[in-house]
Formats: structure tokens, C-alpha cells, sequence
């Protein structure tokens, strides 16, 4: 009788454990990998004002907005998407902003490894010709180029 008892209490547990375990949310590793070609970013946020405004100073947005030529000549906040990452540590959030179409086009990988405490991105745009790849490391300050490099598609 004790041998029986014994063994159910030992299905019961197992049992038990293995629901409880199938019952644990999991929590999806962070994203650390943003492709042109994805449709969605997880996660979105809202693109801030200030850093839209930022964007608008640059080249390649001014250029488009010449050729799109969108209302009241401003660029729209659809041209980006935005999603929180964490660059340095957990406490403080950092955002990536992915640029659509009109703009979309490079890929960008967030980097194990680190540079002064921030991890190192990489950025690839492909052409059908060749591949533009550049690393950006954190100098203590802000991301500066580290490595670039252009190889033609074999």
C-alpha cells in the first residue's frame, strides 16, 4: 500500500510540475535585429516630436520630401516607425527609428558586444550590386563610425 501511494504521489507531482511550468509565461527575448523588410516593428511607439525634428534636418529626408512633396511640405510621422531598445542597461530605455517608404532601405543589428558600456551597432544597405556595411561603436559620448566597408555581391 505504501509502494502505491508512493508512486501516485510521484505522478502528482510530476504532473503537477509539468502544468505549472507549461502554465509560466515566457518572455520573448529583446529585439536586437531590425530588417528593411519586415513590415512591423514590435512593440511600437510613438515617434516623438523632437526626434522627428531631427530627422527632418537630414539630407536624404529633405531630398524626398522635394520629390514626394506631402501636405504642407512637413514630413509625416509615417515615414518612421519607432520601438524602444535598451543600448546600456534595462533601466534606460533608447529608441530605434526605422525610416519607410519613402526612406526605408538598410538593415540594423544591435551587437553583443559592447563600447564603453553601450552595445555596438551595425547597419547594412544592399544594393544589387554590393553590400555597405558600417559598425558604430559609443566613444563615451555619442556612436561614431568604427568600421566601414563596401564589398561587391558575388
Amino acid at each position: 500500500m505504501n509502494a502505491r501511494r508512493l508512486v501516485l504521489g510521484v505522478c502528482l507531482i510530476a504532473t503537477t510540475t509539468t502544468w505549472v511550468e507549461s502554465q509560466k509565461r515566457t518572455v520573448p527575448p529583446p529585439q536586437d535585429h531590425f530588417s528593411a523588410e519586415d513590415e512591423t516593428l514590435p512593440n511600437p511607439v510613438p515617434l516623438p516630436n523632437d526626434v522627428l525634428a531631427l530627422l527632418e534636418k537630414e539630407k536624404r529626408v529633405q531630398d524626398a520630401l522635394q520629390n514626394e512633396n506631402p501636405p504642407g511640405n512637413k514630413v509625416p510621422a509615417s515615414w518612421f516607425s519607432a520601438t524602444e531598445v535598451h543600448l546600456s542597461s534595462q533601466a534606460q530605455p533608447d529608441l530605434v527609428v526605422r525610416a519607410e517608404p519613402p526612406l526605408s532601405g538598410a538593415d540594423l543589428e544591435i551587437r553583443a558586444g559592447r563600447s564603453n558600456g553601450y552595445r555596438d551597432i551595425e547597419m547594412v544597405a544592399m544594393t544589387s550590386r554590393e553590400i555597405h556595411t558600417v559598425l558604430y561603436r559609443f566613444d563615451g559620448q555619442r556612436y561614431v563610425v568604427y568600421r566601414e566597408k563596401t564589398e561587391p555581391i558575388r
